[in-house]
């Protein structure tokens, strides 16, 4: 399935980010591969001091989801997510199937993996790709590739070599 829109997720508030969302945008729009595809990063606000992490994460992804429909996100869409944000891959995919939007694959960077109870059995429902810099867990890295999802070794999460990898996964 090929890509429409590029989408960059934010890191999940409070959590450290593994990119920063609009330089890998401003590096993706710079790349020839990804002319005529939609590229784009959205804003989460920030959450209420009161909230306790569950609530902290479900608003997250229903943020995310919002921005998409008002972003005029056409389908189907890539997703990149980072650090702790990449556990939560299969609550933003389960949006984008309930808004009737097609996935055409994850892109995880240096990123916790969802939990296994994640992977029912429509989960990943599209191509998982874990992007591993240096600064990635060992251990994460493994368990994407024990599940069997593309493991791509970068020298760093600069935008650039993000940009270069994303582009390439987007038009394959």
């Amino acid at each position: 399935m090929s890509t429409a829109t590029i989408v960059v997720c934010p890191p999940l508030p409070g959590s450290p980010a593994s990119y920063d969302p609009a330089d890998v945008v401003d590096a993706l729009l710079d790349d020839p591969r990804t002319a005529g595809l939609r590229t784009l990063s959205l804003d989460v606000p920030d959450p209420d001091s009161a909230d306790d992490a569950r609530t902290v994460r479900a608003h997250w992804v229903a943020h995310l989801a919002i921005g998409l429909v008002t972003s005029g996100a056409k389908a189907p869409v890539l997703l990149v997510l980072g650090g702790a944000s990449g556990a939560m891959a299969a609550a933003v995919g389960f949006s984008q199937k309930a808004a009737r939007r097609a996935v055409s694959g994850y892109v995880l960077v240096d990123a916790v993996v969802p939990a296994a109870d994640a992977r029912i059995d429509d989960w990943p429902d599209a191509p998982v790709h874990y992007l591993a810099s240096p600064a990635a867990d060992p251990l994460e890295a493994n368990q994407a590739r024990l599940r069997g999802w593309s493991v791509h070794e970068v020298d760093d999460a600069g935008p650039a070599t993000l940009g270069t990898v994303i582009a390439a996964i987007a038009r394959d």
